[in-house]
């Protein structure tokens, strides 16, 4: 039908193809770098050794009770 407009594809011109972001993908970053004579710790303990302390402390303060009782 002549008053009927359809959608051509083939008329359009190709879609330039989509820029990949690396950023999603990226899980790490990398350190910095650091100067050879510097001796500190690469990072602050971490959050499961504070757990295991404080874990730790109601029982061996539960330990030492007992042992003044004996």
């Amino acid at each position: 039908m002549p008053g009927c407009r359809k959608f051509d594809a083939a008329s359009l011109p190709p879609a330039p193809p989509r820029r990949v972001e690396l950023d999603r993908f990226v899980q790490q970053t990398r350190r910095v770098p650091r100067p050879a004579n510097d001796n500190r710790r690469n990072i602050a303990p971490s959050t499961w050794y504070w757990a295991v302390i404080v874990g730790a402390m109601p029982t061996l303060g539960l330990l030492l009770a007992l042992s003044t009782l004996l």
